[in-house]
């Protein structure tokens, strides 16, 4: 039996002494009344009489006994109208807000066992609301996903369409042209799958549906062989990454896989949005049980609007659809949703020197 239930039961039971108890004082002063009129008030002969055959035998016990039974109950009739008044309230606003109406409060007497079970059923109805909010933001920020991927995916879907059209019709003056073309169609096709891509991986994140292949690696490596992967496009941005670190081992156990994806979304973040800064800077250090990664770039500053959001999906800072600084929208989602997967942090800080993402995961406890 719940706290609630025993609350309620408990009140009618004291009810219930209660009423006993003041139905026995009531009859016993009765009795003295009564008494009291027979010594000393002249009372008709029958009255008399009837009352010296009720006190000569049991009859007078048992009209004290079937007194006190009717006073109990009268008594206890009253004492609990309160609650039965309180219970009738109650159960009309559950039938309010069963039929949708969640901004009615039930009150809150300070007295009456009812007063825990009212105090619930307004915690659950606030909570019934916070979730109906809750699905109706998931259904809006659903429906927004996919406006926001269909745009994206038919962008480069339409140029293929139309590049490979010009090839089935022969519209082309040459085989250079012919060449020009096909790369083009090739190109949007890379970046047509990628976008899929990630789609599937946001979606699998989302859900908590993707699973982790830990294994036990050495941080410090993966962020070395990533700067060297990250090579060519540095070049072409002009740009260049440096590793630094006061231990050349941070092992920790995670999927390298998944996370090398969080620091890809980075680097490639910080190459597309900081190549004013002309530098990458990768700070590794250790902090207690954990791993601390800044990846630093001294490019345009983020504003503190866009702050709260970042890590939203579908969000861009410039709003643009681009090739070169739009993406999916989905890396910085995509990155936080992995690192969240491991157990760790990850946050953004950003000012007019520098644009920091902070990561922080944990180390391994083997040794």
């Amino acid at each position: 039996m719940d706290k609630q239930s025993t609350s309620i039961y408990a009140r009618l039971l004291s009810y219930l002494l209660y009423s006993l108890l003041g139905a026995g004082i009531s009859t016993v002063i009765l009795a003295y009344i009564i008494r009291f009129i027979y010594i000393y008030l002249p009372l008709p002969v029958e009255v008399n009489y009837l009352y010296a055959n009720m006190r000569d035998g049991n009859g007078f016990w048992y009209l004290l006994f079937i007194g006190t039974i009717i006073l109990t109950v009268i008594y206890y009739a009253l004492a609990i109208k309160n609650m039965a008044t309180y219970f009738k309230i109650i159960s009309r606003s559950v039938d309010e807000i069963s039929e949708g109406h969640l901004a009615l409060e039930i009150p809150i007497w300070k007295h009456g066992g009812l007063s825990p079970l009212a105090q619930n059923i307004n915690q659950m109805k606030e909570q019934l609301k916070a979730l109906i909010e809750d699905e109706k933001k998931a259904t809006q920020s659903k429906n927004e996903l996919v406006t926001n991927v269909s745009h994206d995916l038919r962008t480069p879907l339409t140029s293929i369409i139309g590049y490979l059209r010009l090839i089935e019709e022969d519209q082309y003056r040459d085989e250079v042209e012919l060449r020009y073309f096909v790369d083009i169609a090739y190109e949007k096709s890379i970046r047509l799958n990628r976008m899929v891509n990630d789609l599937f991986e946001f979606t699998k994140i989302n859900n908590r549906d993707l699973a982790l292949k830990r294994i036990c690696f050495n941080l410090i490596e993966l962020l070395k062989q990533l700067a060297a992967q990250f090579h060519p496009e540095l070049i072409k941005a002009d740009m260049e990454i440096e590793l630094r670190t006061s231990t050349d081992e941070l092992m920790m156990e995670a999927d390298p896989d998944k996370i090398m994806r969080v620091f890809e979304n980075l680097i490639s973040n910080a190459i597309k949005y900081g190549n004013g800064g002309k530098k990458i800077t990768l700070v590794v250090e250790a902090e207690g049980g954990n791993s601390v990664v800044k990846v630093i770039n001294y490019g345009k500053v983020i504003p503190a609007k866009a702050i709260p959001f970042i890590f939203d999906r579908m969000y861009r800072i410039e709003q643009s659809r681009s090739v070169e600084t739009g993406g999916t929208g989905l890396g910085l989602a995509i990155a936080k949703g992995i690192v969240e997967l491991h157990q760790g942090d990850i946050i953004v800080s950003s000012s007019e020197v520098e644009t920091i993402f902070q990561v922080q995961l944990p180390l391994s406890t083997k040794h």
